[in-house]
Protein backbone atom coordinates (compact mmCIF):
# COMPACT_ATOMS: atom_id res chain seq x y z
CA UNK A 1 0.00 0.00 0.00
CA UNK A 2 0.77 3.77 -0.44
CA UNK A 3 1.88 6.15 1.80
CA UNK A 4 -1.47 7.77 3.12
CA UNK A 5 -0.94 11.96 2.96
CA UNK A 6 -3.13 14.18 4.55
CA UNK A 7 -5.23 15.03 1.59
CA UNK A 8 -8.65 15.88 2.13
CA UNK A 9 -10.05 19.53 0.66
CA UNK A 10 -13.27 21.32 2.51
CA UNK A 11 -15.06 23.27 -0.16
CA UNK A 12 -16.68 26.23 0.81
CA UNK A 13 -20.23 24.89 0.36
CA UNK A 14 -6.72 -2.00 6.02
CA UNK A 15 -7.02 -5.24 5.40
CA UNK A 16 -9.33 -4.51 2.93
CA UNK A 17 -8.35 -7.13 -0.79
CA UNK A 18 -8.90 -6.74 -4.02
CA UNK A 19 -11.89 -8.25 -4.30
CA UNK A 20 -15.19 -7.27 -2.04
CA UNK A 21 -17.67 -10.10 -1.82
CA UNK A 22 -20.35 -9.01 -3.86
CA UNK A 23 -22.81 -11.43 -1.41
CA UNK A 24 -22.11 -9.43 1.59
CA UNK A 25 -23.26 -6.28 0.06
CA UNK A 26 -26.74 -7.94 -1.32
CA UNK A 27 -27.75 -9.70 2.15
CA UNK A 28 -26.57 -5.85 3.94
CA UNK A 29 -30.06 -4.64 2.01
CA UNK A 30 -32.07 -6.21 3.83
CA UNK A 31 -33.71 -8.55 1.17
CA UNK A 32 -32.52 -9.95 -2.26
CA UNK A 33 -34.62 -7.33 -4.07
CA UNK A 34 -32.62 -4.82 -2.49
CA UNK A 35 -29.83 -4.34 -5.61
CA UNK A 36 -27.71 -2.19 -3.53
CA UNK A 37 -26.44 -0.78 -0.48
CA UNK A 38 -24.54 2.41 0.22
CA UNK A 39 -27.12 4.03 -1.26
CA UNK A 40 -25.32 13.00 4.14
CA UNK A 41 -24.98 17.96 14.04
CA UNK A 42 -26.91 20.63 14.72
CA UNK A 43 -29.83 18.77 15.29
CA UNK A 44 -27.64 15.71 16.08
CA UNK A 45 -24.73 17.56 17.76
CA UNK A 46 -20.86 17.25 16.27
CA UNK A 47 -19.99 15.91 13.34
CA UNK A 48 -18.70 17.00 9.93
CA UNK A 49 -20.41 18.65 7.06
CA UNK A 50 -22.05 15.54 4.39
CA UNK A 51 -25.64 15.84 3.32
CA UNK A 52 -27.48 15.32 -0.21
CA UNK A 53 -29.64 22.29 0.34
CA UNK A 54 -30.36 23.55 3.44
CA UNK A 55 -34.01 24.78 2.02
CA UNK A 56 -37.11 23.24 3.18
CA UNK A 57 -39.66 22.00 1.15
CA UNK A 58 -43.16 21.02 1.26
CA UNK A 59 -45.19 18.39 0.52
CA UNK A 60 -48.61 20.03 -0.26
CA UNK A 61 -51.99 18.58 0.12
CA UNK A 62 -54.46 17.34 2.22
CA UNK A 63 -55.39 13.60 2.59
CA UNK A 64 -57.00 10.82 1.20
CA UNK A 65 -56.10 7.35 2.84
CA UNK A 66 -56.12 6.40 6.60
CA UNK A 67 -59.25 5.48 8.46
CA UNK A 68 -60.10 2.41 9.84
CA UNK A 69 -59.06 0.80 12.92
CA UNK A 70 -55.87 1.45 14.73
CA UNK A 71 -53.35 4.74 14.77
CA UNK A 72 -54.01 7.66 12.30
CA UNK A 73 -51.99 11.05 12.10
CA UNK A 74 -53.94 13.86 13.99
CA UNK A 75 -51.67 16.52 12.44
CA UNK A 76 -49.17 17.28 9.61
CA UNK A 77 -45.64 14.39 9.35
CA UNK A 78 -42.81 16.06 9.23
CA UNK A 79 -40.51 13.73 6.82
CA UNK A 80 -37.15 14.58 7.30
CA UNK A 81 -34.51 14.45 4.37
CA UNK A 82 -30.89 14.53 6.45
CA UNK A 83 -29.53 15.59 2.60
CA UNK A 84 -29.62 18.55 0.61
CA UNK A 85 -32.40 19.68 -1.45
CA UNK A 86 -31.79 18.12 -4.83
CA UNK A 87 -29.74 15.40 -4.19
CA UNK A 88 -30.76 11.31 -4.41
CA UNK A 89 -32.59 11.16 -1.02
CA UNK A 90 -34.17 14.28 -1.47
CA UNK A 91 -35.20 13.33 -4.94
CA UNK A 92 -36.92 9.59 -3.75
CA UNK A 93 -38.71 12.25 -1.06
CA UNK A 94 -40.14 14.44 -3.32
CA UNK A 95 -41.27 11.08 -6.05
CA UNK A 96 -43.25 9.22 -3.54
CA UNK A 97 -44.80 12.21 -1.56
CA UNK A 98 -47.89 13.29 -3.12
CA UNK A 99 -48.69 9.60 -2.64
CA UNK A 100 -47.81 9.37 0.56
CA UNK A 101 -49.86 12.32 1.37
CA UNK A 102 -53.00 10.30 -0.03
CA UNK A 103 -52.04 7.49 1.85
CA UNK A 104 -51.50 8.96 5.27
CA UNK A 105 -54.54 10.76 5.14
CA UNK A 106 -52.31 13.69 6.50
CA UNK A 107 -50.03 16.10 4.90
CA UNK A 108 -46.54 15.47 4.61
CA UNK A 109 -44.13 18.31 4.53
CA UNK A 110 -40.49 17.60 3.52
CA UNK A 111 -37.76 19.32 5.86
CA UNK A 112 -33.95 18.95 4.45
CA UNK A 113 -31.85 19.00 7.39
CA UNK A 114 -28.56 18.16 5.99
CA UNK A 115 -24.97 17.88 7.46
CA UNK A 116 -22.85 15.74 9.51
CA UNK A 117 -23.20 13.11 7.09
CA UNK A 118 -26.65 12.69 7.57
CA UNK A 119 -26.55 12.80 11.37
CA UNK A 120 -28.25 16.47 11.13
CA UNK A 121 -30.87 14.62 10.57
CA UNK A 122 -30.99 11.47 12.20
CA UNK A 123 -30.48 13.09 15.51
CA UNK A 124 -33.19 15.12 15.11
CA UNK A 125 -35.20 11.90 14.43
CA UNK A 126 -33.79 10.57 17.24
CA UNK A 127 -35.03 12.66 19.34
CA UNK A 128 -37.84 13.23 18.39
CA UNK A 129 -41.29 11.85 20.17
CA UNK A 130 -41.84 8.23 18.55
CA UNK A 131 -46.25 9.70 18.04
CA UNK A 132 -46.22 9.32 14.75
CA UNK A 133 -45.58 12.76 12.92
CA UNK A 134 -42.29 12.20 12.51
CA UNK A 135 -40.15 10.17 9.78
CA UNK A 136 -36.84 10.44 7.82
CA UNK A 137 -35.81 8.87 5.03
CA UNK A 138 -32.51 7.43 5.16
CA UNK A 139 -29.25 6.70 2.56
CA UNK A 140 -27.84 3.67 4.01
CA UNK A 141 -24.98 2.91 4.28
CA UNK A 142 -23.84 6.60 3.71
CA UNK A 143 -24.55 7.27 7.44
CA UNK A 144 -23.22 4.65 8.81
CA UNK A 145 -19.31 5.80 9.14
CA UNK A 146 -20.07 9.10 10.85
CA UNK A 147 -21.31 7.81 13.86
CA UNK A 148 -18.45 5.46 13.91
CA UNK A 149 -15.90 8.12 13.15
CA UNK A 150 -17.89 10.27 16.05
CA UNK A 151 -20.21 9.53 18.41
CA UNK A 152 -23.78 11.53 18.13
CA UNK A 153 -24.95 11.02 21.15
CA UNK A 154 -27.44 7.80 19.62
CA UNK A 155 -27.05 5.40 17.35
CA UNK A 156 -29.28 5.08 14.74
CA UNK A 157 -29.69 1.18 15.06
CA UNK A 158 -32.30 2.38 17.61
CA UNK A 159 -34.84 3.82 14.81
CA UNK A 160 -37.45 2.22 14.30
CA UNK A 161 -37.52 0.75 10.83
CA UNK A 162 -40.73 1.73 8.79
CA UNK A 163 -40.09 0.36 5.19
CA UNK A 164 -37.38 0.41 2.35
CA UNK A 165 -38.12 1.76 -1.37
CA UNK A 166 -35.58 2.27 -3.38
CA UNK A 167 -32.04 1.99 -4.04
CA UNK A 168 -29.28 3.80 -5.60
CA UNK A 169 -26.05 3.70 -7.41
CA UNK A 170 -23.31 5.95 -6.93
CA UNK A 171 -22.15 7.42 -9.86
CA UNK A 172 -18.58 9.05 -11.38
CA UNK A 173 -19.83 12.53 -13.67
CA UNK A 174 -17.75 14.78 -15.10
CA UNK A 175 -17.84 18.41 -16.80
CA UNK A 176 -19.32 18.41 -20.14
CA UNK A 177 -16.04 20.55 -21.48
CA UNK A 178 -14.16 16.89 -21.67
CA UNK A 179 -16.66 15.34 -23.23
CA UNK A 180 -14.37 14.79 -26.65
CA UNK A 181 -11.46 13.70 -24.42
CA UNK A 182 -12.98 11.75 -22.19
CA UNK A 183 -15.19 8.97 -22.24
CA UNK A 184 -14.24 6.05 -20.14
CA UNK A 185 -13.51 5.15 -16.32
CA UNK A 186 -9.66 4.19 -17.62
CA UNK A 187 -9.16 8.27 -19.34
CA UNK A 188 -10.31 9.36 -15.90
CA UNK A 189 -7.72 7.96 -14.53
CA UNK A 190 -5.04 9.17 -16.60
CA UNK A 191 -6.71 12.22 -16.28
CA UNK A 192 -5.77 12.48 -12.54
CA UNK A 193 -2.50 10.12 -12.92
CA UNK A 194 -0.60 12.29 -15.48
CA UNK A 195 -1.12 15.20 -12.94
CA UNK A 196 -3.92 17.20 -15.37
CA UNK A 197 -6.57 16.53 -12.71
CA UNK A 198 -6.01 16.72 -9.33
CA UNK A 199 -9.45 17.57 -7.43
CA UNK A 200 -12.25 14.77 -6.40
CA UNK A 201 -15.54 15.70 -5.21
CA UNK A 202 -17.30 13.72 -2.59
CA UNK A 203 -18.90 13.80 0.81
CA UNK A 204 -17.38 14.20 3.98
CA UNK A 205 -14.84 11.84 5.41
CA UNK A 206 -16.34 8.25 5.86
CA UNK A 207 -19.14 9.30 3.38
CA UNK A 208 -19.62 6.33 0.82
CA UNK A 209 -18.01 8.41 -1.89
CA UNK A 210 -15.33 9.10 0.13
CA UNK A 211 -14.30 5.43 1.02
CA UNK A 212 -14.93 4.72 -2.79
CA UNK A 213 -11.75 6.54 -3.89
CA UNK A 214 -9.66 5.69 -0.32
CA UNK A 215 -9.77 2.30 -1.70
CA UNK A 216 -8.95 3.04 -5.16
CA UNK A 217 -5.80 4.77 -4.47
CA UNK A 218 -4.62 3.15 -1.55
CA UNK A 219 -6.04 -0.57 -0.99
CA UNK A 220 -7.53 -1.84 -4.38
CA UNK A 221 -3.99 -1.79 -6.65
CA UNK A 222 -6.15 -2.25 -9.63
CA UNK A 223 -7.75 1.13 -9.76
CA UNK A 224 -4.45 3.36 -9.05
CA UNK A 225 -6.24 5.94 -9.03
CA UNK A 226 -3.51 8.68 -8.01
CA UNK A 227 -6.18 11.63 -7.24
CA UNK A 228 -4.08 14.19 -5.63
CA UNK A 229 -7.26 16.28 -3.24
CA UNK A 230 -10.61 15.04 -1.99
CA UNK A 231 -13.01 18.49 -1.85
CA UNK A 232 -16.08 17.88 0.17
CA UNK A 233 -19.63 19.14 -0.32
CA UNK A 234 -22.84 18.33 2.13
CA UNK A 235 -24.60 16.02 -0.66
CA UNK A 236 -24.76 14.70 -4.47
CA UNK A 237 -26.97 17.86 -5.33
CA UNK A 238 -23.69 20.55 -4.48
CA UNK A 239 -21.06 18.35 -5.68
CA UNK A 240 -23.31 17.91 -9.62
CA UNK A 241 -23.57 21.98 -9.03
CA UNK A 242 -19.65 22.33 -8.39
CA UNK A 243 -18.56 19.84 -11.25
CA UNK A 244 -21.03 21.51 -14.07
CA UNK A 245 -18.59 24.68 -12.94
CA UNK A 246 -15.74 23.29 -12.95
CA UNK A 247 -14.75 23.39 -9.42
CA UNK A 248 -13.73 20.40 -9.66
CA UNK A 249 -13.60 18.09 -12.88
CA UNK A 250 -15.19 15.38 -11.64
CA UNK A 251 -17.02 13.83 -8.70
CA UNK A 252 -19.30 11.00 -7.38
CA UNK A 253 -22.93 11.67 -6.64
CA UNK A 254 -26.22 9.19 -6.72
CA UNK A 255 -27.73 8.40 -10.20
CA UNK A 256 -31.41 10.01 -8.95
CA UNK A 257 -29.27 13.16 -7.43
CA UNK A 258 -27.03 13.79 -10.17
CA UNK A 259 -29.67 13.20 -13.28
CA UNK A 260 -31.04 16.68 -13.50
CA UNK A 261 -27.76 18.14 -13.58
CA UNK A 262 -26.66 15.68 -16.59
CA UNK A 263 -30.17 16.44 -18.43
CA UNK A 264 -29.04 19.87 -18.62
CA UNK A 265 -26.11 19.50 -20.46
CA UNK A 266 -23.45 20.33 -17.94
CA UNK A 267 -22.28 17.16 -16.75
CA UNK A 268 -22.24 13.61 -18.00
CA UNK A 269 -21.64 9.88 -16.18
CA UNK A 270 -18.87 8.37 -16.99
CA UNK A 271 -19.23 5.13 -14.64
CA UNK A 272 -21.01 3.10 -12.19
CA UNK A 273 -19.58 2.22 -8.68
CA UNK A 274 -22.43 -0.91 -8.63
CA UNK A 275 -21.82 -4.42 -10.57
CA UNK A 276 -25.36 -4.33 -11.81
CA UNK A 277 -25.02 -0.64 -13.07
CA UNK A 278 -27.84 2.07 -12.72
CA UNK A 279 -31.15 2.07 -14.48
CA UNK A 280 -31.08 5.59 -14.39
CA UNK A 281 -28.27 5.82 -16.66
CA UNK A 282 -28.57 2.23 -18.35
CA UNK A 283 -26.34 2.03 -20.85
CA UNK A 284 -23.47 3.38 -17.98
CA UNK A 285 -20.54 0.81 -17.79
CA UNK A 286 -20.03 -0.50 -14.43
CA UNK A 287 -16.37 -0.62 -12.87
CA UNK A 288 -16.77 -4.56 -13.24
CA UNK A 289 -17.88 -4.07 -16.71
CA UNK A 290 -14.33 -2.34 -17.17
CA UNK A 291 -12.73 -5.69 -15.09
CA UNK A 292 -11.87 -2.99 -12.03
CA UNK A 293 -12.72 -5.16 -8.72
CA UNK A 294 -15.98 -5.30 -7.62
CA UNK A 295 -17.11 -2.60 -4.31
CA UNK A 296 -20.38 -3.21 -3.90
CA UNK A 297 -20.92 -2.93 -0.73
CA UNK A 298 -20.11 1.34 -0.57
CA UNK A 299 -20.98 1.13 -4.37
CA UNK A 300 -24.65 2.06 -3.69
CA UNK A 301 -26.97 2.48 -1.07
CA UNK A 302 -30.19 1.96 0.15
CA UNK A 303 -33.39 4.38 0.18
CA UNK A 304 -35.22 3.37 4.18
CA UNK A 305 -37.78 5.04 6.04
CA UNK A 306 -37.73 5.47 9.68
CA UNK A 307 -39.21 6.63 12.89
CA UNK A 308 -38.03 7.55 16.25
CA UNK A 309 -36.53 4.79 18.45
CA UNK A 310 -39.72 3.05 20.75
CA UNK A 311 -42.25 3.69 18.34
CA UNK A 312 -45.60 1.84 19.01
CA UNK A 313 -46.21 -1.20 16.98
CA UNK A 314 -49.57 0.43 15.92
CA UNK A 315 -48.20 3.39 14.39
CA UNK A 316 -45.47 1.57 12.51
CA UNK A 317 -47.57 -1.05 10.88
CA UNK A 318 -49.60 2.42 9.84
CA UNK A 319 -46.73 4.13 8.10
CA UNK A 320 -45.79 0.94 6.54
CA UNK A 321 -48.99 0.17 5.32
CA UNK A 322 -49.25 3.94 3.98
CA UNK A 323 -45.69 3.50 2.76
CA UNK A 324 -46.57 0.47 0.18
CA UNK A 325 -49.67 1.65 -1.09
CA UNK A 326 -48.00 4.56 -1.93
CA UNK A 327 -45.06 2.66 -3.66
CA UNK A 328 -47.80 0.63 -5.17
CA UNK A 329 -49.74 4.12 -6.78
CA UNK A 330 -49.54 4.03 -10.97
CA UNK A 331 -48.18 7.50 -9.99
CA UNK A 332 -45.08 5.84 -8.61
CA UNK A 333 -44.85 3.36 -10.91
CA UNK A 334 -44.63 6.17 -13.81
CA UNK A 335 -42.02 8.22 -11.83
CA UNK A 336 -40.25 5.25 -11.81
CA UNK A 337 -40.05 4.92 -15.67
CA UNK A 338 -39.46 8.57 -16.34
CA UNK A 339 -36.30 8.27 -13.83
CA UNK A 340 -35.12 5.21 -14.25
CA UNK A 341 -34.88 5.34 -10.14
CA UNK A 342 -36.13 1.79 -8.99
CA UNK A 343 -39.05 1.11 -6.49
CA UNK A 344 -40.56 -0.99 -4.32
CA UNK A 345 -41.91 -1.95 -1.26
CA UNK A 346 -39.95 -3.92 1.72
CA UNK A 347 -41.54 -3.68 5.26
CA UNK A 348 -39.64 -2.86 8.54
CA UNK A 349 -37.47 -5.84 9.36
CA UNK A 350 -35.99 -5.21 5.50
CA UNK A 351 -35.35 -1.15 7.28
CA UNK A 352 -33.56 -2.65 10.32
CA UNK A 353 -31.44 -4.95 8.42
CA UNK A 354 -30.07 -2.64 6.00
CA UNK A 355 -28.61 -0.43 8.69
CA UNK A 356 -27.41 -3.25 11.23
CA UNK A 357 -25.88 -5.18 8.34
CA UNK A 358 -24.10 -2.17 7.39
CA UNK A 359 -22.52 -1.60 10.43
CA UNK A 360 -21.72 -5.27 10.72
CA UNK A 361 -19.51 -4.86 7.21
CA UNK A 362 -17.88 -1.77 8.31
CA UNK A 363 -16.86 -3.79 11.15
CA UNK A 364 -15.20 -6.74 9.12
CA UNK A 365 -13.82 -4.91 6.40
CA UNK A 366 -11.78 -2.32 8.59
CA UNK A 367 -12.99 0.44 6.99
CA UNK A 368 -13.33 2.99 9.30
CA UNK A 369 -9.11 2.28 10.05
CA UNK A 370 -8.63 3.43 5.88
CA UNK A 371 -10.97 6.47 6.62
CA UNK A 372 -9.26 7.41 9.95
CA UNK A 373 -5.69 7.15 8.50
CA UNK A 374 -6.56 9.60 5.56
CA UNK A 375 -8.85 12.55 7.40
CA UNK A 376 -7.85 15.56 9.16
Amino acid sequence: MSDKPNDTGQSDSSGIGSTIDRRRFLQAGGAASVAALAGCMGGGGGGGGNGDDNDSGNGSGGGGGGGGDGWDPSQSIRYIVPYDEGGGTDVYARGIVEQLIEAEGEEVQIDNVPGAGGLNGFGQLMRADPDGHTILGSATPLEVAPQLLEDPGFDQRDASGIGVFGRSAWCLVVNEQYQDEVETFDDVIEKYNSGEWENIGVQSPGSSQDIIVLLAKYELDEYDWQWTQRVTYTGTGPIAQAVASNEVPAGIGTDAGTRSTVEGGNIYPVVSFVSDGTDVYPDLDSVTDLDYPEIDFVGGLSRGMFAPPETPDEIIEHHTTALEEAINDDRTTEWTDETGNPTFYEGPDAANAIITDAFEAYDELNVIDLVEENSD
